[in-house]
């Protein structure tokens, strides 16, 4: 057996497993199995584009997207501990349909844009998609970093160096907004260029259904 069937023999012997797992965590924390509580900000994504294209519209040209951000704790921690923070990004395409990204706290540079990394609060650190997305020029991850009183946003080549093509603009303050359900999903609704590597889908998706059965639970 060649290396790619034992990929794919350990990913179906692994998604039962997390599937079970996220249903019964989203069972008993009543919510979604990880990142349960957070809050949700009204936002705008203003974008100036790259100079050298990598064949994604949305981060090669300018313009302007009204968004949707949550942010949470993986965990759930209490504060002031520290916890892996998520930031989920959601902005409206043309027709109005929705395109998720999902990053976590992660460390910035080389193979750490691939660990997440605990972290104290939103302004903390840099944000990255830890997968690397398929798209025109290549494998890119994308990212975000706080600075000075906007998200800006990034992508790279998995050992490239930053660069940023939009700035992310928060309308509430995170610390009180409220919590909304929502539920953010990359692999039904894409950036447009950006595919996510099909590895990742392949344990995503029983990880995403087993927390819908689990929190479908105490939706009746």
């Amino acid at each position: 057996m060649g290396a790619e069937g034992t990929v794919e023999d350990v990913l179906r012997r692994v998604s039962p497993a997390l599937r079970t797992a996220f249903r019964v965590a989203a069972s008993l924390r009543r919510g979604k199995a990880v990142h349960t509580r957070g809050s949700v900000v009204a936002a705008e994504v203003v974008r100036h584009g790259l100079a050298e294209p990598v064949g994604v519209p949305w981060v090669d040209e300018a313009g302007v997207d009204r968004a949707v951000v949550r942010f949470s704790r993986a965990a759930g921690l209490p504060r002031p501990l520290p916890d892996v923070l998520g930031l989920a990004l959601r902005v409206s395409g043309p027709d109005g349909e929705p395109r998720d990204l999902l990053l976590s706290t992660t460390f910035d540079t080389g193979a750490g844009r691939r660990l997440l990394r605990p972290a104290l609060d939103h302004r903390s650190g840099t944000y990255g998609s830890v997968a690397a997305f398929r798209t025109p020029a290549g494998p890119l991850l994308a990212g975000a970093r706080w600075r000075e009183g906007r998200f800006v946003l990034a992508v790279a080549a998995p050992r490239g160096p930053w660069r940023p093509f939009a700035e992310l603009l928060l309308h509430e303050d995170p610390a009180t907004a409220p919590d909304r359900v929502l539920t953010f999903d990359p692999g039904r609704h894409p950036v447009p260029g950006m595919a996510m590597p099909h590895r990742w889908l392949r344990l995503r998706e029983p990880a995403y259904a087993g927390s819908r059965a689990g929190r479908s639970r105490h939706d009746r």
